[in-house]
């Protein structure tokens, strides 16, 4: 109720709160999420009379809620910087709105004087979006080394997210791998910053190779490798004597100067989780810097989704659906099953495509797929539909034919602490 006066005056207009309050849900991380929820509603405004009086005016109330929820890949929960003084080494963050409604990101270094810095500093994403944020380190002295903590926080109320940033100086070299005190030492180079496997069936193991170099012009470098972690029974060195090929956790190599030497670390997955370790390659024979470490961070999970299609024919690298009887302006309709045999879920999304190698789409009004993206567990299957509406192209020519292509693009579906992108 508004009175006609307020506190003796009468106001020329006055505010009203509309307050929504969403549903409470209990959803799981991993639970895979249904499309937001609808609420409507109007307000009505009318004079308060003891007679029937029509309603001056109707606003209507519309408001969406669901669940916000932000990936970012696993690898870069900690993010190395390494850059010499006055100049900027940058890093790109993919974030992923996983959640089921739109999402307002406030993404910031809270600190003061910080030499990390993050562009841009707002973000919207739609569900299902992606976009990537990059990440400065610009040290201003030589004996700058900086641990900082990168927030993202979904506005208003969070959720939030922190990644870990770490920045040191560079004194010579490129890419070189980080170590953890800020000390003078020769150089170690590394083509590779980190390893990631991704998803790797159990059972089975994966190689993956990096390449070190002796930066130094005139010292020789002997290192020790070795893998430690909470997952470090899951990473292997795997090293070659003579003919024969070992594994170990643990070995030592002399590097000469600007020499290379490639390094293989296997990976074993033994459960349907991430497993994270790290290689720390640690100085030895330096007496004045004793247990200098470099590290290479190491990430992958386990268990893959493995998509098959059938009621299609196989080909030798493809499937085929042929359509009979097409008449122009008539829908054919085609129905077959997507399996996912493996043992991880998959997000499949279906794709028509009128030239493939051109990447031109074809026209949702001659094909239509329901649906065209969808999870699935795994051992379970689900029914993709083709609606086919052939082009008045054949009406008078009744040998034409209809050509396109549809791709399904299939990829691990993994909860948010186990996120790869």
């Amino acid at each position: 109720m508004m009175p006609a006066s307020y506190d003796g005056q009468d106001p020329e207009f006055l505010m009203i709160w509309v307050l929504f309050h969403s549903p409470k849900k209990q959803i799981s991380s991993s639970e895979v999420l249904d499309s937001a929820e609808e609420f409507s509603a109007k307000v009505d405004i009318e004079v308060d009379s003891p007679n029937p009086t029509p309603v001056l005016r109707s606003v209507s109330l519309r408001a969406r809620a669901g669940i916000a929820r932000i990936h970012a890949p696993r690898d870069l929960q900690t993010m190395h910087f390494l850059a010499k003084v006055a100049s900027s080494t940058k890093q790109h963050l993919p974030l992923k709105n996983a959640g089921n409604i739109e999402v307002y990101l406030d993404i910031k270094v809270p600190e003061q004087g910080s030499h990390f810095s993050v562009d841009p500093k707002n973000l919207f994403l739609k569900p299902g979006e992606e976009h990537e944020v990059i990440v400065s380190f610009t040290p201003k002295d030589p004996e700058a080394c900086e641990e900082r903590t990168l927030k993202i926080l979904v506005q208003p109320f969070g959720p939030q997210y922190e990644v870990m940033l770490k920045g040191e100086v560079l004194s010579s070299g490129s890419k070189p791998l980080s170590p953890g005190p800020c000390l003078d030492i020769p150089s170690i180079l590394s083509n590779k910053q980190f390893l990631a496997w991704g998803g790797v069936p159990l059972g089975r193991t994966q190689l993956q190779k990096l390449a070190l170099r002796n930066n130094s012009a005139s010292t020789t470098q002997h290192l020790r490798l070795l893998i430690r972690g909470q997952d470090q029974d899951c990473f292997q060195l795997q090293n070659t004597f003579g003919s024969e090929q070992r594994l170990t956790s643990n070995c030592e190599i002399r590097i000469h100067p600007k020499e290379d030497i490639i390094i293989s670390v296997l990976f074993a997955p033994t459960r349907l989780s991430c497993m994270l370790a790290r290689l720390e390659i640690k100085q030895l024979g330096n007496r004045s810097q004793p247990g200098v470490k470099f590290t290479i961070p190491l990430s992958g999970y386990g268990g893959t989704s493995n998509l098959i299609l059938e009621g299609v024919k196989k080909l030798s690298d493809s499937y085929m659906v042929t359509v009979n009887g097409l008449v122009p302006g008539k829908e054919s309709k085609i129905v077959f099953s997507v399996r996912n045999t493996g043992s991880r879920a998959a997000f499949v999304k279906a794709v028509g495509f009128k030239d493939s190698q051109k990447k031109i789409l074809l026209d949702p009004k001659v094909l239509r797929i329901f649906p065209d993206k969808f999870v699935l567990k795994e051992r379970t299957q689900e029914d993709v539909t083709l609606i086919y509406n052939p082009s008045d192209r054949g009406i008078n020519n009744k040998t034409a034919t209809e050509l396109s292509t549809v791709y399904l693009f299939g990829g691990d579906e993994i909860s948010r602490q186990q996120y790869r992108r």
